[in-house]
């Protein structure tokens, strides 16, 4: 039998540190600190893995510039490593540095596909004139000294750093000790999610509001907290040690810790759990005190993990009740209940960090607030799964409730009250769903909305059909006013005495009265639910800038003006508005409009007093090395 005829595995298996390398030098952790990791095989028609590890979605490319070193790159297919799942976890070893970040990147990112249901597409790269792909995110293992790592959406890729612990305060680090971000399965989940969270939203990473760069963080801190649960092992240690409960600070409430105590902390970077009172109850007046992006995400942090937790417990309520143990009773836990508990805390952490997930799709794709999310979650589940017998969702909507996160134009925070509305009156999008274009002497196109499962093939797909729908808005709907009342767009300019003239849009497409409107995604995605549903969607986002002034005196005089080009730089913000659609391709029906007006004069005055707070003072400076303009390079350092 040739060796052409030998099966393919269905995995590759790859051994990562569980938590991060501290983890090894404690006797209650050493055990199951070394943890091994499934992804998924290459298929056929997808690209091998190559030395680096190099595949379809990564590049990872070992500089180290503080040291002037090319490490070499770990070759996964080598036969000593496929026969071992990989190499050896290693703090010395750079290769196994290479490992680790390719690893928990690939295992973070078919998460997100799983949740989605499709492929996972980086954010494009604007070069002054169009966007261009972004084939693979590159991932840099030693790009800095000093204690940072984060995504840059400018490189397109995640740099981690290292940095001596210190001397003084250092946990159970050595004093003066190297410590490396990319040995931190919490920190590369989260800069991954980072990228993969730019790649749906790309305007995310726009700062308009307390919320916007929180959220950003909140999520990706979301996520990272959530995969401790992929490793049942670690689970299962936590979970004898604390009697079955979750509610309780450890390892698997706390982020990166070994950065933490490295720094001088004494615990985790960050913490899942937040104080509570005497009443075991959260202080809902916090979060309107907190503006810095990680404090801030950390009451939404908080409140997911809560949800988690009410969830735990119901599911195992029983199990519980017929062991019988108590406070004055406390004998140890069976291992075979503590398997049972395992896999519920397991299978329950699965179900939030899949609802967190797929509710990004029910987002505007602009200036994102915390009870949006909220309001996101609540929808995306009930769509997906209509039945919720174990109060799941009241469950989240609680623990929201709890810390002050409230959404905004609701009549109660009953789940139905909470789900976003259906249009009222809903134009047609039969026209946009049987849409033919054709250009150059090409053949006509038509919207393409069968999945495609080969990634290169999806990410043309989801090109195509981006330029189609907005085609189809150039030219079919630019003169309806229906379509521009339920996008919240402009399409033609208005004169000064409707309210907002042309020059309020900071380009122009085909002729001069036209304001410019972007497409910025069209997304196929099929979802199958536990009872059998099988629901199949077309998300699109659509949005416009407008020039924002901080004089409002100015903003009225500019606004007055008819449209005409502007340079870059000659208005003090850009205010973004638009909508994501959400089309039901079982029926051709236009589900949900989320949509943040251009013309909402409100939201545009928040966001100018917003930049001109102290609070803004904050989200303008955020700038990385060498004065690149980088949200998140700041946010990051020493924290």
């Amino acid at each position: 039998m040739g060796n052409s005829e030998y099966l393919r595995p269905a995995m590759r298996k790859l051994r990562v540190y569980a938590l991060d390398p501290q983890a090894s030098t404690l006797i209650e952790t050493a055990r199951i600190n070394h943890a091994t990791v499934s992804i998924p095989w290459e298929e056929r028609w997808e690209e091998g893995i190559s030395p680096g590890p190099v595949n379809e979605y990564l590049e990872v490319i070992d500089v180290d510039p503080a040291s002037d070193q090319f490490y070499q790159p770990v070759d996964l297919n080598h036969p000593h490593l496929l026969a071992q799942d990989g190499l050896t976890p290693s703090e010395g070893d750079p290769r196994f540095h290479q490992q680790m970040v390719f690893a928990v990147a690939m295992k973070t990112i078919k998460l997100f596909e799983r949740a989605l249901g499709r492929k996972i597409f980086w954010s494009p790269i604007w070069n002054g004139e169009q966007y261009q792909p972004v084939p693979k995110l590159r991932i840099y293992p030693h790009a800095l000294r000093e204690a940072n790592a984060y995504y840059s959406p400018s490189k397109k890729a995640l740099l981690f750093g290292y940095f001596k612990a210190s001397l003084s305060d250092p946990g159970v680090n050595l004093p003066g000790g190297w410590v490396f971000t990319a040995l931190s399965h919490d920190i590369i989940a989260h800069e991954t999610t980072h990228a993969i969270l730019d790649g749906l939203h790309r305007r995310y990473i726009e700062s308009t509001s307390v919320d916007s760069l929180a959220f950003h963080e909140a999520f990706a801190d979301i996520v990272a907290l959530m995969m401790h649960f992929t490793l049942p092992e670690v689970v299962s240690s936590q979970l004898a040690m604390r009697r079955g409960r979750l509610s309780e600070r450890s390892w698997l409430t706390g982020l990166a810790r070994q950065f933490g105590e490295a720094t001088g902390r004494y615990a985790a970077l960050r913490e899942a759990i937040d104080d509570k009172n005497g009443d075991q109850l959260p202080d809902p007046t916090l979060l309107a005190t907190l503006t810095e992006p990680h404090e801030r995400g950390a009451i939404l942090v908080a409140a997911i993990f809560d949800a988690f937790v009410t969830i735990y417990e119901q599911r195992t309520a029983d199990l519980m009740r017929l062991f019988g143990g108590d406070e004055q009773n406390p004998r140890p836990l069976a291992p075979e209940l503590i398997d049972r508990l395992t896999r519920e805390a397991v299978k329950s952490a699965d179900h939030v960090l899949r609802l967190c997930i797929r509710a990004l799709d029910y987002l505007p794709p602009v200036d994102v607030h915390f009870g949006e999310f909220l309001r996101a979650i609540v929808t995306a589940d009930t769509d997906l799964v209509p039945d919720d017998p174990m109060h799941y969702r009241l469950a989240v909507i609680q623990a929201f409730r709890r810390r002050g996160i409230l959404p905004d134009r609701c009549l109660s925070l009953a789940p139905d009250s909470l789900l976003w509305e259906s249009p009222i009156d809903p134009p047609a999008v039969d026209e946009l769903l049987q849409f033919k274009y054709s250009a150059h002497g090409k053949t006509a196109a038509q919207l393409r909305l069968t999945p495609q499962y080969q990634r290169d093939k999806a990410f043309a797909q989801s090109e195509e059909n981006r330029l189609l729908v907005w085609q189809w808005l150039m030219r079919s709907q630019a003169s309806d006013p229906q379509w521009e009342r339920t996008l919240g767009v402009w399409f033609m300019a208005r004169e000064a005495a409707e309210g907002i003239a042309g020059s309020l849009f900071p380009g122009t497409r085909g002729h001069a009265r036209q304001p410019a409107v972007e497409v910025h995604s069209v997304r196929t995605s099929r979802r199958a639910g536990p009872d059998g549903q099988d629901l199949r969607q077309l998300v699109i986002e659509i949005t416009q800038r407008r020039r924002g002034y901080f004089s409002e005196e100015r903003q009225l005089a500019q606004d007055a003006l008819p449209l005409a080009p502007a340079e870059p730089g000659s208005w003090d913000f850009t205010f973004r508005g638009g909508a994501t659609l959400i089309i039901d391709l079982r029926d051709g029906s236009l589900r949900y409009v989320i949509r943040k007006r251009i013309d909402d004069g409100v939201r545009l005055d928040a966001q100018r007093h917003f930049l001109q707070s102290g609070q803004a003072g904050l989200a303008m400076t955020y700038r990385g090395p060498r004065k690149q303009d980088n949200p998140f390079a700041m946010t990051h350092r020493g924290v």
